[in-house]
């Protein structure tokens, strides 16, 4: 049996036991890399490689420095001030934390912009005294700092790759900001979605707050409590700063970070082993693996050929748009987006050459697409992020998967208006 459909195989049982829960997610991600192993479809070494990714590295020193936020009470104080300016009230509170994500994303990595969202908020709901609930707003956080990723050429890593694509088969790139045109509706959409849709829905779901480190941390005295406060906002800052000018890789700005909240004593370290979330670790680590394993054993490319195949005799431009956008979307929520946009840029670029149409709507429709992950908590690091909130894989298909058709939908109709075949 080919690799690739050995690796299918293997894709459809992860994903029967991520809907059905019967294990722990991250338990059904590590039988997933064992059995990609196993049956053939990637090595040991590609598929076990995922745990090593700098993205665990920066989720993992991104919660440390949480942690320590929340320890020193610093966390709270934030969460103070946003409360207030929120009226103390939940809706608007969401308006505010989707426009900013989705605002920062546009200019600095989405798993950064969450990974400082996540103790703001979490000290959001310590602050409100049940009044608000974390469980509420963070899935929202995650999907808006995707999305945000979609305005600009440096908001993600797919606008870069067809960026590059085009460029070197010689036609006009993209201007920085015209991904705007697409990706500023799809945010605005978001967010009367969120606000009106999925917001009551999430209410009426999430009676419970199970945020992980919503109990109380071991107090200290006054002095030594505002000292470790304030240098555990500075390093959070540091964090951010080096974020956005990307002086240093985005996982060694975590790494270090996390190192530094350690090194002040900002939390102590049997506090901090009690409390990390190693779920959400293992979980990452093991849907990069299974990743891997797709891209390796060639299954993101059977996919992608049989789904252009399936046109046929029916062919046309627009037909063409709409099936490499829905194979985009759909390895985009169990593959990495650069993976998947990698894989698909030159296939459609070269299938738009033998047509003789214009490659610039398909190709902004796959940067697009490739970052619309909305469906699992393992298509985007941010979604996997705010599992630290409690969220369950349904949660993600109910809250997300309705907006992953909205977005498709918008993609393959708006998309020829601003770029004509």
């Amino acid at each position: 049996m080919d690799p690739a459909i050995r690796a299918l195989a293997v894709l459809g049982a992860v994903v029967v036991l991520y809907a059905t829960e019967w294990l722990p997610l991250w338990l059904s991600s590590l039988i997933g890399c064992v059995l990609m192993v196993l049956v053939g479809a990637a090595d040991f070494n590609t598929v076990f490689r995922g745990f090593s990714d700098p993205v665990v590295f920066l989720v993992g020193g991104m919660m440390v420095v949480g942690e320590a936020l929340f320890a020193t009470g610093a966390a709270q104080d934030l969460g103070q001030r946003l409360v207030k300016l929120a009226g103390g009230r939940e809706r608007p509170l969401l308006v505010l934390a989707v426009l900013a994500a989705g605002g920062l994303s546009a200019f600095l990595n989405n798993t950064g912009t969450t990974a400082v969202f996540i103790p703001i908020i979490g000290g959001i709901a310590l602050a409100a005294a049940g009044k608000i609930k974390a469980k509420n707003i963070l899935m929202f956080v995650a999907f808006a700092a995707n999305t945000g990723g979609m305005l600009t050429l440096v908001g993600s890593t797919p606008p870069l790759l067809v960026q590059a694509a085009l460029t070197n088969a010689g036609y006009r790139p993209f201007g920085f900001f015209e991904f705007g045109l697409l990706g500023l509706p799809l945010l605005g959409l978001f967010l009367l979605y969120a606000v009106l849709g999925a917001y009551p829905l999430a209410r009426r779901r999430f009676t419970t707050e199970s945020l992980a480190f919503a109990t109380p941390y071991t107090t200290q005295n006054q002095k030594a409590g505002r000292t470790k406060k304030i240098i555990s906002l500075l390093v959070l800052l540091l964090c951010v700063g080096l974020f956005a000018r990307e002086v240093i890789p985005l996982a060694l700005t975590a790494v270090l970070g996390a190192v530094l909240v350690l090194l002040f004593r900002c939390i102590s370290a049997r506090e901090l082993l009690q409390r990390f979330d190693w779920n959400t670790v293992l979980l990452l680590g093991g849907a990069l693996g299974i990743a891997g394993a797709l891209d390796k054993s060639g299954a993101g490319k059977l996919v992608a050929e049989f789904g252009v195949k399936a046109l046929g005799a029916g062919f046309t431009p627009w037909a063409f748009l709409a099936v490499v956008t829905g194979v985009a979307i759909v390895l985009t929520q169990f593959m990495s987006n650069t993976a998947t946009v990698a894989m698909l840029a030159p296939i459609a670029l070269s299938m738009c050459r033998g047509l003789g149409i214009s490659p610039h709507p398909v190709m902004m429709a796959l940067a697009t697409a490739g970052a619309a992950a909305y469906a699992t908590p393992v298509g985007t690091p941010p979604n996997s992020l705010v599992l630290v909130a409690g969220y369950r894989f349904r949660d993600y298909v109910l809250l997300g998967g309705l907006f992953t058709i909205l977005a498709y939908l918008v993609i393959i109709f708006l998309t020829p208006v601003f770029w004509p075949f």
